[in-house]
């Protein structure tokens, strides 16, 4: 009996003194929320060019060789590693193009939840596309090559109507010539 309550005892000493070394909820909380103040002083990420400059010289560049991938298969171990460089190329612009840049619209476009909802998508689809070309699956990236069509109709249908690269130059190597 004496030996249970001695257990007992020490057993609840140890967890007083652990409870008491333990940061409370409230300090838990600030450790891990920024305050207010750090949000609102924190400087704004802008692109140093363009939305419209960062999407022909991402989304053109990557994602028409992919949609040629679909109906061309790679046939090398380095074809298909290139389409996994322009599925990245395409998830990573459709992040890109959520931030503001330098050109004329893109704090109207940024700020428009649709333009969210299809960039997000447009990044999805890249994703998707990636995951085709590492596991070289020609009809997953056919099937990745319409949602990147899709987004990519869906986003000039609302906002690029009449000026698809808005007089931007393409790469002369662009697109890249098939094997």
């Amino acid at each position: 009996m004496m030996r249970v309550l001695s257990s007992t005892c020490l057993v609840l000493s140890a967890a007083a003194l652990l409870g008491a070394c333990a940061p409370r909820e409230s300090e838990t909380a600030k450790a891990t929320e920024p305050a207010a103040t750090d949000v609102a002083t924190a400087p704004m990420i802008k692109l140093p060019v363009s939305i419209n400059a960062t999407m022909v010289a991402l989304v053109d560049h990557a994602s028409e060789p992919l949609w040629v991938d679909a109906y061309v298969a790679p046939t090398t171990e380095a074809r298909w590693q290139e389409a996994q460089y322009n599925a990245y190329q395409l998830a990573v612009a459709g992040k890109l193009i959520q931030l503001e840049g330098t050109g004329p619209n893109d704090a109207v476009w940024v700020a428009d939840p649709t333009w969210k909802a299809i960039a997000e998508e447009l990044s999805a689809a890249g994703m998707d596309a990636l995951s085709a070309a590492k596991a070289t699956d020609v009809a997953l990236l056919d099937k990745a090559g319409s949602r990147i069509v899709a987004a990519c109709e869906d986003c000039h249908k609302k906002f690029k109507p009449d000026l698809p690269t808005m007089g931007l130059f393409k790469s002369p190597n662009y697109p890249p010539k098939s094997e």
